[in-house]
């Protein structure tokens, strides 16, 4: 494939930048930690402004609603809006949850549901991975008894689900439940949608390693849920999981972050000193650097291949997108560490977050403010989203086929 600069991407940059200069507002311009979500109300009123421009659901295509860009295009919007402070969408809703609803979804599901995703006024969590039953996610053992009586069809749900991001925020969760117990494991999941009001679900923090709170424990003890809020047939959530998980492959890697990372390391080369030289004039930190950012560059080229892959509906972009997520979290992790160590001795400061107050000044403070915490949520890079074991069984099947 070509990996010249296309010059109408460029253009589009150039377009995506000037909207968030004149339409961005001050206020909403903050850092955020990776991994965490803007407060609710800078999320909805972003969207709004979004859908003011036609941009609210990137992902979309045309026909659904969306502006209709090529992947290409969406990882650029992606990119210029992180590194503009922009507040995040509620990712889970608009990458996941509405293309199923558009592929599986009744009318009446999508005239309930997708207008208050569009707004932003309803949010959601994604409840998959369950204890002992993450990356083996056909093993899960939440379990839905469907049952008939005077308020009609139901079903009955009982389980846990775990490290469900900002269920303590979510309106609603979309998750997988078992509705066949006989059945072979992946032949006995539904898909459900589950009003988070409903009585018997209890939310518990889980605080990580980083210091934030996004994760949580999610308890299911009796929960009554319509019939009608199954997507699809019953028995048919793994296929509809399938379609959801292979909906975005060349994202996984999180381009925009690998990006600022180097763009930090850059600074630190600068303005960090090694006795009295600058960082940069030791010739082990600018070795690493270089390769780091060679790796990076490698990453930006398999992005583009993937996101040609995923235009053309490949079947190889499954097994290009698990070595992807590999490949990219594997440096996520060690651009992060390498963030830390090139503080030195200051490395070991526990800095106030990105939006934290700091009482008196610290060495380094400019730079090290919220380091640690990429590090440590970094850790977790080869986890989510499918485990690095996983990636390799899904690429090793690919091969065997061929």
């Amino acid at each position: 494939m070509d990996f010249q600069p296309d010059r109408n991407l460029e253009a589009f940059r150039q377009t995506v930048r000037a909207f968030l200069r004149e339409r961005l507002p001050a206020d909403l311009v903050r850092p955020l930690r990776t991994g965490t979500r803007s407060a609710r109300e800078d999320v909805t009123r972003w969207q709004r402004i979004l859908n003011e421009q036609g941009w609210g659901t990137p992902s979309w295509p045309a026909e659904h609603g969306g502006p209709g860009w090529s992947v290409q295009e969406r990882l650029v919007f992606d990119e210029e809006c992180i590194a503009a402070g922009a507040p995040t969408q509620d990712g889970g809703a608009q990458k996941l949850l509405g293309p199923v609803l558009n592929a599986f979804g009744t009318p009446a599901q999508k005239a309930a549901h997708l207008p208050l995703l569009l707004s932003g006024e309803r949010q959601w969590c994604q409840g998959f991975s369950e204890p002992g039953s993450g990356s083996d996610l056909a093993s899960l053992r939440t379990r839905a008894d469907r049952v008939t009586d005077d308020e009609g069809d139901h079903y009955v749900v009982n389980g846990q689900k775990i490290w469900t991001s900002y269920a303590h925020r979510a309106d609603w969760i979309f998750m997988l439940v078992r509705t066949d117990q006989d059945a072979k494991k992946q032949a006995g999941i539904s898909f459900l949608l589950v009003d988070m009001k409903t009585p018997g679900i209890t939310v518990r923090p889980i605080r990580s390693i980083d210091d934030c709170h996004h994760l949580n424990e999610t308890f299911f003890d009796n929960v009554r849920v319509p019939v009608s809020n199954r997507v699809g047939a019953e028995g048919e959530g793994w296929a509809i999981t399938k379609f959801l998980l292979n909906n975005e492959h060349a994202s996984t890697a999180d381009l925009p972050v690998l990006r600022r990372y180097l763009k930090q390391l850059r600074s630190l080369a600068v303005r960090a000193r090694d006795g009295e030289r600058p960082l940069f004039e030791r010739t082990s930190f600018a070795l690493r650097l270089a390769r780091l950012e060679a790796e990076t560059n490698a990453i930006v080229m398999m992005v583009q291949r993937v996101a040609a892959l995923e235009q053309d509906h490949s079947s190889a972009a499954h097994a290009m997108g698990s070595i992807l997520k590999i490949r990219a979290t594997e440096l996520q992790q060690q651009l992060s560490a390498f963030l830390v160590e090139s503080l030195g001795d200051h490395g070991a400061i526990a800095y106030p977050g990105p939006q934290e107050k700091s009482a008196a000044a610290l060495p380094m403070q400019e730079h090290g403010r919220g380091l640690a915490n990429e590090m440590f949520f970094r850790r977790a890079s080869t986890i989510y989203g499918g485990t690095s074991e996983v990636q390799r069984g899904i690429v090793a099947r690919a091969l065997f086929q061929f």
